[in-house]
């Protein structure tokens, strides 16, 4: 296995766990760690070795999407933030595209906050496996921008058109249980037994036919996700856009301030 800087990687038999390893950012997405786990992705689906990958993160957070503290950075330095974001996004779509046609089954282990990007990182696994205390936290309208990384198309297939505009568009977070009644996760467990019962589900999906899992997964995709490059690259355009307005540098510094943004 590669050594990567933002990820963690352990083999359990046939299944394959990748850590997102940044704690210290919540697991923040950027050019980095996008990269790396479009890398580490790939090579597990052509490691004849690995069957079956689990995705979870470090810390307290499973993915806090996009890296805040870039962009607060780059406000300060009066960097046009339209750039940053096209990076940003369009390393989210790579890994959203990466994690929906790996041959592989992909299991999420949620074991905390998915917020912004991070949403993606986990509604985009085959399957959802979330602690009590993990939550799905929008956190789009705080910094003035919209939903990215297809989040847009995943949840409202998901859930339905209503709840996808009251989640995003009142922007409160929900909790694990509410999750599992809307159809978001398949699972919800005691925090002490998240890996315990991801692995023992990752476990069953290793001994099943890789071919057939393969196909079977290509297949939901082409049903439910068949125009998934066209939303993220809709997304993508939107979220450069709306990074450009005041109303973004706004909501950034609030986010710092540790207060309510003040829209225009």
């Amino acid at each position: 296995m590669a050594d990567f800087e933002t990820l963690a990687l352990q083999d359990r038999d046939a299944v394959r766990i990748i850590t997102l390893n940044r704690p210290k950012l919540f697991n923040a997405l950027d050019a980095q760690s996008g990269s790396e786990l479009v890398a580490a992705l790939e090579q597990a689906d052509h490691d004849p070795a690995v069957r079956a990958v689990v995705l979870t993160g470090a810390g307290r957070a499973y993915a806090a999407g996009g890296n805040v503290q870039l962009m607060g950075q780059g406000l300060k330095q009066g960097l046009p933030p339209g750039p940053l974001f096209a990076d940003i996004a369009a390393w989210l779509g790579r890994t959203v595209v990466t994690l929906r046609r790996v041959g592989l089954p992909v299991l999420c282990a949620m074991n905390g906050v998915a917020s912004g990007g991070g949403l993606a990182w986990a509604l985009a696994c085959d399957l959802i496996v979330a602690a009590k205390s993990a939550r799905f936290d929008p956190a789009y309208r705080r910094l003035g921008v919209c939903p990215d990384g297809g989040a847009s198309a995943l949840i409202a297939g998901l859930i339905g058109i209503k709840r996808a505009a009251e989640f995003f568009l009142l922007d409160r977070p929900i909790d694990a249980e509410t999750a599992l009644a809307w159809g978001m996760v398949n699972r919800v467990v005691d925090d002490d037994q998240l890996m315990d019962q991801a692995l023992e589900l990752a476990r069953e999906l290793a001994a099943g036919p890789r071919r057939a899992m393969a196909m079977t997964k290509e297949l939901i995709n082409r049903a439910v996700l068949p125009h998934i490059e066209r939303v993220l690259e809709d997304e993508r355009q939107t979220i450069v856009e709306l990074a450009g307005q005041p109303d973004f540098a706004e909501g950034v510094t609030a986010f710092f301030e540790r207060r309510k943004p003040r829209f225009s």
